[in-house]
């Protein structure tokens, strides 16, 4: 690997373990400065990961922003000016300009509730949602169709009151409810219309399905702004019933709904 893409293969292996970091490069020097343009380094867990800029009191502050902005959470970015004097304990005389930008690494998280036909395949979709998808099911692994395979891309929890797991879920979650029984469907809408908003949170089954729970629902004192919540039916397209058919169409409308919520969260953090 040439010296001047290295840092990349090391950002792809942070980002593979998960480990939040960020990159500082020297975007402008003027006068007698430890590193050129172009230099830069990655830090992690508050420690150089890769790279210097020269090292010294200069790059001792630069490891303590980054920790200040990884502490912070989320994507940012942003310029600082360094005279090399008194601030940063270093006689060199000149000024240097460092770029700073975290990448915090958050992986989306897909909570399917049922573990079908549709729900193996959109775990098995996980790859490409860039997720980690989890299958909640009320019956025991042996007893779901078609069988569970013994290597796949998703979690399985088997639990006998998946609605419980509800108030478990973080509000980024993008959920989808398609289990075996409507009446099981209903509760674990319930419990999800209690809280605070899904990121996303979609029910299989055809506009007639969502018009009856609508119904129960609204009896049950639900308002209808809490219904508007829900998606159903799911997914971009609503052409095929075959199941893998609506498995795509289901993770092409979960990409939309995250790339557009971490998109907003982006440039609130990168303004903020």
């Amino acid at each position: 690997m040439e010296p001047s893409t290295e840092w990349l293969g090391k950002l792809s292996e942070l980002r593979a373990a998960g480990r939040p970091c960020a990159v500082v490069v020297v975007t402008a020097a003027a006068g007698s400065v430890p590193r050129e343009t172009g230099a830069r380094m990655i830090v992690a867990g508050g420690e150089l990961a890769w790279g210097t800029i020269g090292g010294g009191n200069l790059e001792k502050l630069a490891i303590e922003h980054c920790a200040e902005l990884l502490s912070r959470g989320g994507s940012r970015s942003g310029s600082v000016k360094y005279p090399l004097g008194e601030r940063t304990g270093q006689c060199c005389g000149g000024a240097v300009t460092l770029f700073f930008e975290t990448f915090a690494w958050t992986r989306r998280r897909v909570v399917v509730f049922g573990a079908g036909h549709v729900a193996q395949a959109l775990g098995g979709l996980a790859h490409w949602l860039a997720a980690d998808v989890l299958l909640i099911d009320s019956r025991d692994e042996r007893a779901i169709q078609p069988p569970i395979p013994a290597e796949r891309s998703y979690e399985l929890l088997c639990v006998d009151a998946p609605e419980e797991e509800v108030e478990r879920l973080p509000a980024e979650a993008l959920v989808v409810v398609m289990t075996h029984s409507h009446a099981l469907d209903q509760a674990v809408i319930e419990r999800a219309l209690g809280r605070e908003p899904f990121r996303y949170l979609g029910l299989i089954g055809s506009r007639r399905k969502w018009q009856r729970f609508q119904q129960r629902l609204l009896r049950k004192g639900f308002t209808p702004e809490q219904l508007a919540r829900v998606r159903c039916p799911i997914g971009v397209s609503k052409v095929s019933k075959e199941p893998t058919a609506i498995a795509i169409s289901a993770a092409a409308e979960l990409l939309e709904v995250a790339t557009a919520a971490e998109r907003r969260e982006s440039v609130g953090e990168s303004t903020g």
